[in-house]
């Protein structure tokens, strides 16, 4: 994960924090839209958000997800073009610090360093995005399911030989975010917990053992 707010250091950090107006919002609101004409800039403060992208027939592919630290909408700022993808608050609040598009600009062509935090925002998802299109083109779903998995319990902090993701993604939502069907989710998801791997409760999905979740893939891709 990028931490675009950390990476900032508290000389960016303050200049941000005197630019932005924060607001709140609650699990499911639309932040953002999907071709949407605006071009604010929001820094996620507190909770959980996913970026989703929608086909003609409605079909939802999950892009990323976005916590506390991270920045989004940044795109549209920079080209002034439409809105890529949408994004919804996933956590029950969301708190993020909205900045207008010509502040975003002065600040970042003010700031050098600034300009160099967003800077390796942006490569960094351009290597998440490779990596992605890589594991869809190449790896089964249990391969893709457990590289899915791995990401998102490193975002959620492994603790010892295990990580608690939460709030639980639903069978759906990982789907969305492998490009597979919620049936074939469902099938391995239920292989990983007869392998004593998942346990599910509290609200979170638990990896009881995460090194027994990399063993699942083969050597080339520990």
């Amino acid at each position: 994960m990028y931490d675009f707010l950390r990476e900032l250091g508290e000389e960016g950090r303050a200049i941000l924090d005197n630019a932005m107006v924060t607001s709140t919002h609650r699990r499911h609101e639309v932040v953002i839209g999907q071709e949407e004409q605006s071009q604010d800039v929001f820094f996620v403060l507190e909770g959980y958000a996913q970026v989703n992208l929608y086909s003609v027939d409605g079909k939802e592919v999950a892009f990323r997800s976005i916590q506390a630290g991270q920045v989004f909408g940044e795109l549209a700022a920079i080209d002034g073009r439409p809105r890529s993808a949408s994004v919804v608050a996933t956590s029950e609040q969301l708190v993020v610090g909205r900045l207008k598009m010509a502040r975003f600009r002065e600040m970042v062509e003010a700031n050098p360093d600034v300009m160099w935090r967003l800077l390796g925002h942006l490569s960094h998802q351009v290597r998440e995005m490779t990596g992605r299109i890589y594991e869809f083109s190449t790896k089964p779903v249990r391969q893709r399911l457990v590289l899915e998995l791995v990401r998102q319990a490193r975002s959620a902090g492994i603790r010892g030989n295990g990580a608690k993701i939460r709030p639980a993604p639903t069978h759906l939502d990982i789907a969305a975010r492998i490009s597979c069907h919620r049936e074939a989710v469902s099938r391995e998801m239920s292989a990983l917990r007869q392998k004593g791997i998942l346990s599910k409760g509290g609200g979170a999905l638990n990896i009881v053992d995460v090194e027994g979740l990399l063993a699942e893939l083969p050597d080339e891709a520990d």
